[in-house]
């Protein structure tokens, strides 16, 4: 893989195999980046403000209450992320491409942005392959449930898990996601293309509007996870 003058990005996601991604997809999922970032940081801001004033003096949840408030703020920023598991690694193949091309004047490097830039995608690779395995997981264990007479519940508890597994990997996306727009616009810039919007493009804008709305069901109060044990009560540890 050729350098640039602060390295290559780590290729992650180097055994998976990725094809050019469609420019129409790639339009559509660029454009619906600012919002699904700006609503997985809601996601993390409004449980901070709510988060405290569900626990105790010693920050121990005060009742099934926190539980359920922490469910709700897994499910938005897990609606945020999944749009992009599916074309994440080409969306991201492109992105590198795109980064090594504007990066190349070695005589002359911006080692702050190309340093940023290239943890930015590293962060985003991580989240990306993260977010894919815990979705990939759900997908298996739901298609053997699926018959069960109890299939239903099993499901929406398999959600929640999925979810709260899922969250670190959301909200580093949220985070970091804006820096395939970055580049984006900066290839755009350098090669004469510009920013402006074609029909194609405006379309793609209205296509991804509806893509990137909150497709989770609204959660309800279950039965409190505040006495289990294991992986699933680390996920719900108070920040």
């Amino acid at each position: 893989m050729p350098s640039t003058a602060f390295g290559a990005v780590r290729p992650y996601l180097a055994k998976e195999h990725t094809m050019p991604l469609d420019p129409t997809i790639r339009e559509s999922l660029l454009a619906a980046i600012p919002e699904a970032a700006e609503r997985g940081r809601k996601a993390l801001e409004d449980w901070d403000t709510v988060s405290d004033s569900l626990c105790d003096a010693h920050h121990e949840p005060l009742d099934e209450r926190y539980d359920a408030r922490q469910r709700q703020r897994d499910a938005e920023a897990w609606a945020a992320f999944e749009p992009f598991l599916d074309h994440g690694p080409e969306l991201l193949a492109h992105a590198e491409e795109d980064f090594r091309a504007l990066h190349q004047d070695y005589a002359n490097p911006d080692f702050e942005t190309i340093g940023r830039r290239r943890s930015q995608l590293t962060a985003l690779h991580q989240a990306i392959a993260g977010g894919r395995e815990e979705h990939a997981a759900w997908q298996y264990a739901d298609e053997m449930i699926f018959p069960d007479p109890q299939g239903a519940e099993l499901r929406r508890r398999m959600e929640i898990r999925r979810n709260a597994d899922g969250w670190h990997h959301a909200i580093a996306f949220a985070d970091n996601a804006d820096v395939l727009v970055e580049i984006d616009q900066a290839t755009r810039a350098r090669t004469g293309a510009g920013r402006g919007r074609t029909a194609q493009a405006e379309a793609a804008r209205a296509r991804s509007t509806n893509a990137a709305s909150p497709t989770a069901s609204p959660i309800t109060p279950g039965p409190s996870t505040s006495a289990s044990s294991g992986p699933e009560r680390a996920a719900h540890q108070p920040r």
